[in-house]
């Protein structure tokens, strides 16, 4: 595929997937039963559990050999329990929703084979979102 090519298809995936929620369309975008699939399938269930107004726009979109590199804004309002943060000194116990909205930028890296994203690797400052919802950190007095 040209870089052209691969850049629309990151395009259609966070229109579609990460912004629509269609995670029934992942085969359509990923190779089917790999590790990347089933692990962005349930990342962004949870998100968008958690802030089902979610919204990502692209600022910028790169591409070069078979990588594409996507500046991104992420916007939404927290109204639905997180998972998959530290509550409670716990992973696996939702946090309930705050209310807040909450706003960040992130970096993403997709790998593309043969018209499909093959992996993805991300930049997030979730310390900075969390605070925005108000979470407020203390170094653990384990050191």
């Amino acid at each position: 595929m040209s870089l052209e090519e691969n850049k629309a298809l990151v395009r259609r995936f966070i229109d579609k997937v990460i912004n629509g929620g269609k995670t029934a369309s992942i085969s359509e975008f990923c190779l089917e039963n790999s590790m990347f699939a089933g692990g962005i399938e349930g990342q962004i269930k949870t998100m968008r559990m958690a802030f089902p107004d979610h919204r990502t726009t692209i600022d910028d979109i790169l591409a070069e050999g078979d990588k594409v590199a996507v500046r991104v804004t992420t916007r939404g309002t927290n109204t639905g329990p997180m998972a998959g943060f530290p509550a409670f000194g716990r992973f696996d116990t939702p946090v309930p929703p705050t209310g807040r909205k909450a706003m960040g930028s992130a970096l993403y890296l997709f790998t593309v084979a043969d018209g499909k994203i093959v992996s993805l690797a991300m930049e997030m400052d979730q310390i900075g979102l969390l605070r925005q919802l108000g979470w407020t950190f203390s170094p653990s007095a384990q050191a």
